[in-house]
């Protein structure tokens, strides 16, 4: 019977000598998935790799994957050693290339630099003894030169490379390098003991040299049966404080020998709509599209499972179209003049795989499913409906669009039915509420806002060149000056005002500012200006009275008729729970 303490391991640990790895290594058996990063570690790090190693420090464990018959990944070799061949490697290295990388270039002298250790830094000639590891000066110890490219380079490192400096890549042929190095000292003094040199040097041999052959790395190695979407987390999980990796550069190196190079797709997608770039749209959520599209669902376990290159092939174009077709149209139409106003990245993946469907329409059908497209939209932000669970939300809000967006008919998605809508959560709401936030700023652009300071309609390019931005309508520190015991970081206390103006205002109380407002560009201005961004301007208003929670439900009215407006639902005025 099998103890509740017993379990089957998932992977094998086992040491493996330092030598056996640089001969795997070179040989091909041990290589890189090709999503790895490039080698990016100087000589230094390298030096201190190899004071760990002589040392007998631990260095860390390493972690590989043992491969089948299938090539899952693509895969490349390691800097310096040489091009893979045509039988795939054994194993892949998920975690530790650099450790690798670099004492396979010091052990077989290639790469940019040559590391020597200076033997003389580790013996004691008076006391005929070998130092330990903490009277060796490292520094003088372990040093590295240039790999000598040019006649210059070469006379440079002899300068600096003595006779008693021993090539780490020569480790296998150290006795050797021995027999030449006491001649040349006898030839120096001839009453050297040659003898007890060698026998001092022998047991410095085996104390530091001989662990860059024999040390033994710990290595955790996964079977071949381990599932992609654990290859997935576990890589994920260790690469947390470097180059981020994750499924698009897995998927990448999975398709490569598919003839589908993912890194090609999006460089060019990239090139070709310049709204990726400018709203940060990662790759994987182009790959989540086409998973929707395909196999509908965009969860990370469909994605490494279920997607094939031809999926890829058939989606790719068209969802790329897609994800800037709709980012265009929340900047036209819906209000989003700058990237950081997007309430919800992932509310674009569902829209984005249905737009193929939508462009294919006659003008006049277009329009109206985009008009319904616009409303899930805004039904989906001020229900709040992508906070939680988002990537099942996009596969439920898929699943209904692709007909009820088309042509009107089925379920339409339950943010537009059958979500609270409240009027009291606008109410209470601060900044932290993003989705909402972001929301209601992107709701008064679309609504008509105009510009504080010259009273233009807002647009990207004005919203950056006068550096509009949210800020407090009742300022911070007059709120705090005055005592009033509500939050000044309330949503519906701020709207998109350019930094002139909000320099103007600075700490005054509204009647002041508003005042000199109205001294600049007249009152029928003034109150169009602030009637814009949903604020009541008429001299008995809450504003010109300086009175800040009468401004809150002053200001909710007409935010609530715009929200209305746009998600062609009707708030409810009671609260609840839920709602805060």
């Amino acid at each position: 019977m099998t103890s509740a303490y017993e379990s089957d391991p998932i992977f094998e640990t086992v040491p493996r000598q330092l030598s056996n790895l640089v001969t795997r290594i070179e040989a091909g058996e041990i290589a890189l998935p090709d999503f790895q990063r490039d080698f990016v570690w100087d000589a230094v790090k390298t030096e201190e790799l190899i004071r760990s190693i002589i040392s007998k420090f631990p260095v860390g464990t390493l972690l590989l994957w043992k491969q089948g018959s299938e090539e899952i990944f693509a895969s490349r070799n390691f800097d310096g050693s040489p091009p893979l061949k045509e039988k795939k490697p054994d194993e892949l290295v998920l975690d530790g290339q650099q450790r690798l990388t670099a004492l396979y270039q010091a052990l077989t002298g290639t790469g940019d630099e040559r590391f020597f250790l200076k033997v003389d830094e580790f013996v004691d000639f008076e006391d005929s003894t070998v130092l330990e590891f903490h009277d060796v000066d490292f520094d003088k110890a372990i040093i590295s030169v240039p790999a000598a490219a040019s006649p210059t380079q070469q006379k440079r490192n002899a300068e600096i490379i003595g006779d008693s400096h021993f090539p780490v890549a020569e480790v296998g042929t150290f006795d050797d390098w021995l027999d030449d190095f006491t001649d040349k000292l006898r030839a120096k003094d001839a009453d050297l003991d040659q003898k007890a040199v060698k026998s001092l040097y022998r047991r410095m041999r085996d104390k530091y040299i001989i662990p860059l052959r024999s040390y033994g790395l710990p290595i955790l190695t996964l079977p071949e049966s381990t599932p992609i979407e654990a290859v997935c987390t576990i890589f994920e999980t260790l690469n947390r404080t470097g180059k981020p990796l994750g499924p698009f550069e897995l998927l990448t190196a999975r398709y490569y020998p598919h003839d589908v190079n993912l890194r090609e797709y999006w460089v060019e997608a990239q090139e070709k709509y310049k709204a990726l770039v400018d709203f940060k749209i990662d790759p994987y959520n182009i790959l989540q599209t086409v998973c929707l599209r395909a196999h509908g669902s965009a969860q990370r376990s469909d994605i490494l499972k279920k997607l094939t290159a031809d999926d890829i092939r058939t989606h790719w174009p068209r969802v790329v179209k897609g994800i800037a077709g709709v980012i265009d149209m929340l900047q036209s139409q819906c209000g989003l003049v700058a990237p950081k106003w997007l309430p919800y990245g992932m509310a674009i993946i569902p829209m984005a795989a249905v737009w193929p469907e939508i462009a294919e329409l006659e003008p006049l059908a277009r329009g109206t499913a985009t008009q319904r497209l616009q409303r899930f939209y805004w039904c989906s932000v001020f229900t709040t409906n992508y906070d939680q669970g988002a990537n099942s939300q996009v596969g439920a809000d898929y699943a209904r669009l692709k007909t009820w967006v088309i042509d009107g008919e089925g379920t339409a998605p339950e943010a537009l039915e059958e979500l609270p809508l409240s009027a009291a959560t606008f109410r209470t709401a601060s900044v932290r509420r993003k989705a909402l936030y972001s929301g209601l700023m992107c709701l008064l652009v679309k609504s008509g806002a105009e510009d504080f300071h010259t009273g233009q309609a807002m647009t990207p390019y004005r919203v950056g060149e006068s550096q509009i931005d949210s800020h407090h309508i009742f300022p911070k520190a007059y709120l705090r000056r005055e005592g009033v015991p509500e939050s000044s970081e309330l949503l519906l206390n701020r709207s998109l005002i350019d930094a002139e103006t909000n320099r103007i205002i600075k700490d005054k109380a509204p009647s002041i500012y508003v005042k000199d407002m109205e001294e600049a560009y007249g009152e029928d201005k003034l109150r169009s200006v602030l009637a814009s961004h949903a604020i009541k301007a008429e001299a008995d208003g809450a504003l010109i009275r300086d009175d800040y929670a009468a401004f809150l439900d002053e200001r909710l009215e007409t935010v609530v008729q715009l929200v209305e407006q746009a998600t062609g639902r009707v708030l409810r005025v009671a609260s609840d729970a839920s709602d805060h």
